[in-house]
């Protein structure tokens, strides 16, 4: 993982809306809990990485964000659900641990415009 610790990430950022930048991408990670469970989700748009510390998201020219959801997870099981994260092939197909070495932890910067 760049720019982060790989355990630190699993012990707590899978969790806590992290967001990762992968291949021109943003994937932002982050969890609700409810009465009714737990919702881990994945969404994901363009960005340009800075240094590997932080993104700048690009913007389309009406200065909106356009953004893909690529993962829900639903459950109860912590646990359960960080292995289906782990296991689910979300970055441009490949999962967590394929793409991991691709991965950098960011922070976000303000948005620039294509």
């Amino acid at each position: 993982m760049i720019n982060g610790s790989i355990e630190q990430f699993l012990d707590t950022g899978w969790y806590s809306e992290a967001t990762l930048f992968c291949k021109g991408h943003v994937y932002r990670l982050e969890a609700q809990t409810d009465d009714a469970g737990t919702i881990f989700f994945t969404d994901k748009w363009r960005a340009e990485n800075e240094e590997d510390m932080y993104y700048h998201s690009i913007l389309q020219q009406n200065d909106t964000l356009p953004w893909t959801g690529v993962s829900e997870l639903h459950g109860n099981d912590l646990d359960l659900l960080k292995k289906r994260f782990l296991e689910t092939p979300v970055f441009e197909g490949k999962t967590f641990w394929e793409a991991e070495s691709e991965l950098a932890w960011l922070d976000d910067a303000a948005p620039i415009r294509s």
